[in-house]
């Protein structure tokens, strides 16, 4: 995969979740996406561990994955290992 150097260094990020979609167990699905330049860094798409009582609960657990993500990146950035 060949990333562009667009030299803008702003950072998107999207998540979203499938609240209760495992007709199995009702479990939700997490997925998200970072962007730094336009150009996708990391992305994940992962059933979440516990059942979720509410669709405002379950966009919570997928909104803090994606923060932990967020942060990593951000630490990266602070040990110059790609510049963010």
């Amino acid at each position: 995969m060949l990333y562009e150097d667009k030299r803008n260094t702003h950072v998107t990020r999207y998540c979203d979740v499938d609240w209760a979609g495992s007709p199995i167990d009702r479990h939700s699905t997490t997925g998200y996406c970072v962007f730094i330049g336009g150009n996708l860094i990391p992305w994940k798409s992962k059933k979440q561990n516990v059942f979720a009582w509410c669709s405002a609960e379950a966009e919570y657990r997928a909104m803090a994955s994606a923060t932990c993500e967020l942060m990593w990146v951000k630490q990266l950035q602070e040990l110059k290992f790609c510049e963010v």
